[in-house]
């Protein structure tokens, strides 16, 4: 009898389409990653630079003295960006915060998801320095964790200390999971084991869509094609010179993210432009 090996290249690449126009700002999203990844709830959330969040629920509008019928609103759930980095030809493509870390505390995976591991982090904040799309939260208090939601809390998730740095990592301790249980019913492939993120998982719109940008046939890499999805870094993916595209995506600074918005709106889309990597 032939003995199965298991297949340990990884042939997939997570990414995720978030559709502004579906959004309505519930912030359940924003609550499951909370719950789902151990983060504390403070008292005081007023202080926007110390706040300890994976996923932040950002409310836009086309102009804050506009007044109605003329203003527009728009939710925009903000998290790790997991970006690929760009290859300048010098050196591999990493995304900005891995090429910074002294720790080793942060690297990107086989499968495109950057990680993030509590007990190495020495608290520089490099990482978060480095990041351009501020998806990093330094915990500058000590997680304390009050009645029911202390006995409720996830053991598959590390408790982050006091003193280091916390992210977005789509939830991976669940990709972990599932492969665990396809290793079970003897599915040894794991590109044939599939996963969903808290916050796509609770979405009551289905604004999140989460799956292989490899896949050309996956959700969200229909998705992300479509002419009304947008990255955080659209000054270049709207570039329609292929010359200039080139040059401006050798440029070191180009995160290359893999979440795409997706919106019909014309001013939303200028808003998003993001002008750091142009």
């Amino acid at each position: 009898m032939e003995e199965k090996k298991i297949e340990v290249k990884m042939k997939r690449k997570w990414g995720m389409a978030v559709d502004l126009d579906k959004c309505t700002g519930c912030g359940k999203c924003s609550v499951a990653c909370n719950q789902e990844n151990n983060m504390p709830i403070f008292e005081d959330d007023s202080d926007v630079p110390k706040r300890v969040a994976f996923l932040e629920l950002m409310k836009v509008t086309n102009d804050r003295d506009a007044k109605f019928p003329d203003v527009k609103t728009a939710y925009l759930p903000k998290m790790c960006q997991q970006c690929e980095g760009n290859n300048s030809g010098k050196h591999k493509a990493e995304p900005p915060c891995v090429s910074v870390c002294p720790a080793v505390a942060t690297d990107v995976g086989d499968d495109g998801v950057v990680s993030q591991v509590w007990s190495r982090c020495i608290g520089c904040r490099y990482c978060q320095t480095a990041c351009p799309y501020e998806a990093r939260a330094f915990n500058w208090w000590k997680p304390e964790y009050d009645g029911g939601f202390k006995k409720s809390l996830n053991t598959e998730v590390s408790v982050a200390s006091r003193g280091t740095i916390v992210k977005c990592t789509f939830c991976s301790h669940i990709w972990k999971r599932e492969r665990d249980k396809a290793v079970a019913k003897g599915i040894l492939d794991i590109n044939e084991v599939s996963y969903t993120p808290a916050c796509v998982g609770t979405c009551p719109t289905g604004a999140m869509v989460f799956g292989d940008l490899n896949d050309p046939d996956s959700e969200v890499s229909k998705l992300a094609s479509t002419d009304r999805a947008v990255r955080l870094t659209n000054v270049i993916d709207d570039e329609k010179n292929p010359e200039k595209k080139k040059a401006l995506l050798n440029k070191k600074q180009f995160a290359n993210p893999k979440v795409y918005y997706l919106t019909s709106q014309s001013w939303l889309r200028d808003m998003m432009r993001f002008k750091k990597n142009s």
